[in-house]
């Protein structure tokens, strides 16, 4: 059989298993094809009703969808410092150090040491970003602005730099980083990335892909469900590394966001190889 063929009974099977009858179109495509049969896969298997996420292709299209209105602004805790890093490099010559000591400044009590922009993103330093912030200038929030995020707002001793942005503007806004890893500005920050998948705070979803490369960031945030929760788990997973061909954002209800970067990962792993691991 061709692969066409092959992903048309595929699609059918997938279709079938989930809902109990058969809606592939006669005339779709393969990429079609393709799309329907990770939807329905994912909807199968992936049906926590604490689980909300977004999956996108290459050019940022949705291939599969469980959030309710993704256009509307959510907070999005840490998810936000890489666009902050970012606007910081288009304001600034190079990134700064700086030192982490922890306690009342970052999430880590015991602190992260002396952190360059590569680390402060793979740990999700909030005492860097904070300084960060402080010490940006004038046009930082203008860039910041540019990839579609509001704030941030005026930085405390809290322990996130607060932002938000409506999850899919904020998943196509990562997928746009990673058209631009030849910037000097840009390259650091998804260095970041794809350190927090092999060691950072989003190595969950790099043991999940297991030989995919990937790039991740994780965050918490406030809850905004009816049923509340301390916070929501939120992270962003692209894979493969040097040219995203799947992007998920996830959010846990209640859970840290470590656990949304295993799920995202699983997510992409499903997707790539057909089978989600359980």
């Amino acid at each position: 059989m061709d692969a066409i063929t092959n992903w048309k009974l595929l699609a059918a099977v997938i279709l079938v298993i989930c809902t109990g009858q058969c809606a592939v179109p006669v005339c779709a495509g393969p990429q079609d094809l393709h799309a329907q049969a990770a939807a329905a896969l994912l909807a199968r298997e992936f049906n926590d009703p604490d689980l909300s996420y977004l999956l996108l292709d290459e050019n940022g299209q949705v291939i599969a969808q469980r959030w309710e209105n993704p256009e509307r602004d959510v907070p999005g805790g840490s998810l936000v410092k890489p666009f902050l890093a970012a606007a910081y490099g288009q304001t600034h010559q190079r990134f700064p150090q700086f030192r982490c000591t922890g306690k009342r400044t970052c999430w880590l009590p015991r602190g992260h040491g002396m952190l360059q922009i590569r680390e402060a993103i793979a740990f999700s330093c909030n005492s860097y970003f904070h300084q960060l912030v402080a010490s940006a200038g004038p046009g930082f929030t203008q860039a910041l602005n540019g990839y579609g995020l509001h704030g941030p707002e005026p930085i405390s001793e809290s322990t996130h730099v607060l932002s938000s942005a409506a999850p899919l503007a904020l998943a196509k806004a990562y997928l746009e980083l990673t058209r631009h890893a030849r910037d000097a500005n840009i390259a650091p920050v998804l260095q970041g990335l794809a350190l927090s998948s092999q060691k950072g705070t989003g190595k969950a979803a790099g043991t999940e892909l297991l030989h995919i490369s990937a790039l991740a960031k994780t965050g918490t945030a406030p809850c905004t469900h009816a049923r509340k929760a301390p916070g929501d788990g939120f992270a962003i997973v692209m894979a493969p590394a040097d040219h995203p061909r799947a992007v998920a954002l996830v959010r846990l209800h209640g859970k840290p966001g470590f656990m949304a970067a295993g799920v995202a990962g699983r997510i992409i792993a499903a997707v790539e190889g057909g089978v989600a691991r359980p």
